[in-house]
C-alpha cells in the first residue's frame, strides 16, 4: 500500500502535500550558528569578504521548486525536492559555520597545543614518527590524501542516497546530526584553539607530505591579533580540536550502514580518511578521537530528537485529514509508514 498521495479537494483544485527534509530543530541549530557568527563578528569587529555568492544556487532551488509545484507528486519528485532543499541547507549552514569559526577565533583563548600533545604522549602515540612513516610510503600517502579530500562529497553523499531511497526520516536525522556536530565542533575549537603539531616541526624534513589541510597558521595568528580585521583571503579549516574530518569519516558510514555495498566502500575510504587526518590535516591523535566521539554523539542525539518530534505528532488530538492542519500532522507519520513498508 502506498501513502505517497495526500490530497485535499478545494474548489475543484487538487493540492499536494509538501514535506520538508529539514526538521525544525535543524533549522534552529543553523539559526543559532548564524546568530553566533553575527554576534562574534560584531563583538570582535571582524568582516569576512571572501565567501562565495550563493544567490545563483538559491535561484536554481526556487526554479526547481516552482517546477515541482506543477509536477505530479511521485517518488522522483520527492527525491529531487529533498536533494535541492537539503543541499541548500547544507551550503547555508556551512557558510554560517565558516564565519562563526573565524569570528570566534578572534576571542583568542589560550592555545591548547601543549595539552593535546601531552594527551597523545599519554596514549603512547607519537605524531612525528607516524608522519615520517607515511612520508616514506608514497602509495599510502596518495591513498590517504585522496580520501582526506573527499570530505565535501561525503557530506553530500548521505543526502543523495537517502533522498533517492525515499528515506525521509533518516534524511532529517542526518541533516540534524550534521549540524549538531558542526555547531559543537566550532564552539569547542574556539574555546580550545590549537595550531596543530605542524607548527612545531620543520616542514622541510618531509619529502612528500605537504599538509594541505593543516590549520592555516597565518590565518590563525591574524585572527588572534587585537583590533578590527577585514579578512579577504579564502577561508580554510581553522578548527583543530576536534577534527571535523574525523567526524565526517564516521558519521557518513554510520548513516549509510544499511546500504551494504556503499557501506563497505566507505569503510575502506573513511579508514584512509582517518589516517589522512593525522598527516594531511596535521591533527593530533586526540583530535581524531574527539572527532570520532562527536560523530556518535551527534548521530545518537539527532535520532533521539527526531523520534521525539515524530512521537509528538502521534499524541495530538484527532483532526480532519482533509484539512490543512491534518496534512501538517500526518505528513511525517505517512513518510515513516512508507519507509516501514519498503
Amino acid at each position: 500500500m502506498t501513502f505517497s498521495w495526500l490530497l485535499r479537494h478545494d474548489r475543484n483544485e487538487t493540492i499536494q502535500s509538501r514535506i520538508s527534509p529539514i526538521s525544525r530543530p535543524a533549522c534552529l541549530f543553523t539559526l543559532a550558528l548564524a546568530t553566533i557568527a553575527l554576534v562574534a563578528s560584531i563583538a570582535t569587529k571582524f568582516l569576512l569578504t571572501s565567501l562565495p555568492n550563493i544567490w545563483p544556487l538559491v535561484a536554481v532551488v526556487v526554479i526547481v521548486d516552482v517546477i515541482l509545484l506543477f509536477t505530479p507528486q511521485s517518488r522522483i519528485s520527492d527525491a529531487i525536492s529533498t536533494i535541492v532543499f537539503g543541499f541548500l541547507y547544507l551550503v547555508i549552514t556551512i557558510l554560517c559555520g565558516i564565519v562563526a569559526a573565524y569570528a570566534m577565533q578572534r576571542f583568542a583563548f589560550p592555545l591548547q597545543d601543549h595539552f593535546l600533545a601531552n594527551a597523545d604522549m599519554a596514549l603512547g602515540l607519537n605524531w612525528f614518527d607516524y608522519a615520517h612513516w607515511v612520508d616514506r610510503h608514497v602509495a599510502i600517502q596518495r591513498l590517504v590524501s585522496f580520501a582526506y579530500n573527499t570530505i565535501s562529497i561525503q557530506i553530500a553523499l548521505p543526502l543523495l542516497v537517502l533522498a533517492i531511497s525515499n528515506r525521509f526520516v533518516e534524511t532529517r536525522a542526518y541533516l540534524l546530526a550534521f549540524v549538531i556536530a558542526f555547531v559543537v565542533t566550532i564552539i569547542v575549537s574556539a574555546l580550545m584553539p590549537a595550531a596543530g603539531p605542524i607548527a612545531f616541526v620543520d616542514r622541510a624534513s618531509f619529502n612528500i607530505l605537504h599538509f594541505t589541510g593543516a590549520t592555516p597558521l597565518d590565518h590563525l595568528m591574524r585572527l588572534r591579533e587585537a583590533g578590527p580585521l577585514i579578512f579577504r583571503d579564502p577561508p580554510g579549516g581553522i578548527a583543530t580540536f576536534p577534527s571535523f574530518h574525523a567526524t565526517i569519516a564516521v558519521l557518513t558510514p554510520l548513516t549509510l550502514r544499511k546500504h551494504h555495498r556503499i557501506f563497505l566502500v566507505l569503510l575502506v575510504l573513511d579508514g584512509a580518511m582517518l589516517a589522512g587526518t593525522i598527516t594531511e590535516g596535521a591533527h593530533y591523535f586526540t583530535d581524531l578521537f574527539a572527532g570520532t566521539a562527536m560523530a556518535f554523539f551527534a548521530y545518537a542525539l539527532a535520532n533521539r530528537i527526531i523520534a521525539l518530534e515524530d512521537r509528538s505528532f502521534q499524541y495530538r488530538p484527532t483532526v480532519d485529514i482533509t484539512s490543512a492542519q491534518g496534512l501538517a500532522i500526518a505528513a511525517p507519520l505517512v513518510a515513516r509508514a512508507e519507509e516501514a513498508t519498503e
